[in-house]
């Protein structure tokens, strides 16, 4: 079958892990350039190539805000890209910045993109240890902040739902709503989370570019001991994301016809196939069901029927990982619960492989490349997740061009079928007869429990947040399931509290 001349290909990878032993290492923009280069020998091509860039982009850096961040590597690179993009800070902003590439190329404005993205979290951090300042470039002025979007009921605030990395005690409350939906116990729910994790770590140890590789067994992960410190039950250390890494990674896609005249080898050539990207309600409470998102299951299902395939045909996985609950919504969406943590990764994960804040999935789409080009002929699939696992994305991958009668997603179509979805009123400082819908316990840096939250059905349809402070509660909430108890809510100075 002939091949479309502008059919977009990623020909080149590259990801640069600085070693923990070799801290501090690079800045993120120098970091970025050296996978550029990596990318380019990957691809066969010298990297003066590079200069022939006419589609940037560039992930959101967390640590630290350059002036232009994009332009900055242009300068680096010697391009002149007609295209610039900088990603949003969210964990699908490398599949929207690779397929605004690819969709460049297709239409002929671009004939070769590159996207790179990464952090330097630890190097800061060994700095920081060291009393000393940051000796980086091009920082942003004062004026500029790294604008999260972080859009928060003021309940939520309140209950410091939305204090620790990702605002994890979210993330808990749907595993524990997803336990009670399929009527586990809590300890074999836990039980079940370790085994998953567990196969991560495998694929971890064995991953090169890893920040821990190493394997770890179900119960190391689980067990609560000082070094693995409970932080959201039922979450530990070790089973939520690492983000102070020194990671970064490039994708450097081109055109067919680019890849032909410049030589690169049919071995290298990974085609993006379908993607898609949707979005579920920011605010956890509004979502009727718990326990699943809609967005998932609907940008995973488009993904998969515009390319004729289903799961059974897709070999290789890479799920976004940052907590437990996103691995397990993201195989009930895809329906490949049979799936353990070595076969839903392909880079260890964010907890293990390492998460760059809004670049993780830059790597997983460089370790997805590497996989692909080792099992010829085989279809990928890379998720991303951002937010308050609201923002959602998925794309197919294969070393074969797309099947013909294939199409392009049309994600409005996909969005507006999302939004259908009812949404549930909130109601502040409720007083009352309440059935608790999801819950977690929160915990300092002491392994101490601080207090925990729920979210709570009313009676009239409509939902509330309320604190949970009595150690009674708190003790009975790791051992027995609340979901579906019926409390008592008091009403207080700014939220609500739960009694029973």
């Amino acid at each position: 079958m002939a091949i479309d001349p502008r059919t977009p290909v990623i020909v080149g990878v590259g990801q640069r892990t600085s070693r923990r032993d070799e801290l501090p290492g690079p800045e993120p923009l120098d970091a970025w350039l050296a996978s550029a280069r990596m990318a380019a020998e990957d691809a066969g091509l010298s990297e003066a190539a590079l200069r022939g860039v006419d589609f940037l982009a560039t992930g959101k850096c967390m640590n630290w805000l350059y002036d232009d961040a994009t332009g900055r590597l242009a300068e680096r690179l010697g391009a002149s890209p007609r295209g610039r993009m900088t990603g949003a800070p969210s964990g699908t902003s490398a599949h929207v910045m690779l397929h605004e590439g690819a969709r460049a190329i297709r239409s002929g404005q671009a004939e070769m993109a590159l996207i790179c993205g990464g952090e330097s979290l630890a190097t800061a951090k060994a700095y920081a240890k060291a009393g000393q300042a940051l000796p980086w470039s091009h920082r942003a002025p004062p004026s500029v902040a790294n604008d999260m979007d972080k859009k928060r009921l003021p309940v939520e605030e309140a209950l410091g739902l939305t204090q620790g990395i990702g605002a994890i005690y979210g993330f808990a409350m749907r595993d524990i709503a997803r336990r009670a939906h399929l009527g586990i116990a809590p300890e074999e729910y836990r039980r079940q989370i370790g085994e998953i994790a567990s196969g991560m770590t495998k694929v971890a140890a064995a991953n090169p570019d890893a920040w821990f590789q190493t394997y770890h067994d179900p119960d190391f992960l689980v067990g609560r001991r000082p070094d693995n410190r409970m932080v959201a039950y039922p979450y530990t250390k070790h089973l939520v994301s690492i983000m102070d890494v020194d990671v970064a990674g490039a994708v450097l896609l081109m055109s067919e016809a680019a890849a032909d005249r410049l030589g690169v080898a049919r071995s290298k050539r990974v085609y993006p196939w379908s993607a898609c990207a949707a979005e579920d309600p920011v605010y956890t409470a509004v979502r009727p069901d718990l326990w699943k998102s809609h967005a998932m299951r609907a940008a995973s299902a488009a993904v998969l029927e515009a390319s004729g395939v289903t799961m059974d045909d897709v070999a290789h996985v890479d799920l976004y990982s940052c907590f437990p609950s996103a691995v397990n919504f993201g195989r009930d969406a895809l329906g490949i619960q049979d799936r353990g943590g070595d076969r839903i990764t392909v880079t260890g994960g964010l907890p293990y492989g390492g998460g760059p804040g809004s670049s993780y999935v830059i790597t997983s789409l460089v370790q997805m490349t590497r996989r692909l080009r080792s099992d010829p002929g085989s279809i990928g699939l890379v998720s991303g997740l951002g937010k308050q696992m609201s923002h959602h994305a998925y794309g197919l991958y294969s070393t074969e061009p797309q099947p013909e009668g294939s199409r392009i997603v049309d994600e409005a179509a996909v969005q507006r079928a999302v939004d259908k979805t009812p949404q549930l009123p909130v109601v502040d400082n409720y007083a009352g007869p309440a059935t608790v819908a999801t819950y977690t316990v929160m915990y300092d840096r002491n392994d101490e429990v601080t207090h925990g939250a729920a979210i709570c059905d009313l009676p009239d349809g409509s939902r509330t947040y309320a604190r949970i402070s009595e150690p009674e509660i708190l003790r009975e909430a790791e051992s027995t399931e609340l979901v579906g108890r019926k409390v008592d809510i008091v009403a207080g100075a700014t939220f609500s509290e739960l009694r029973m």
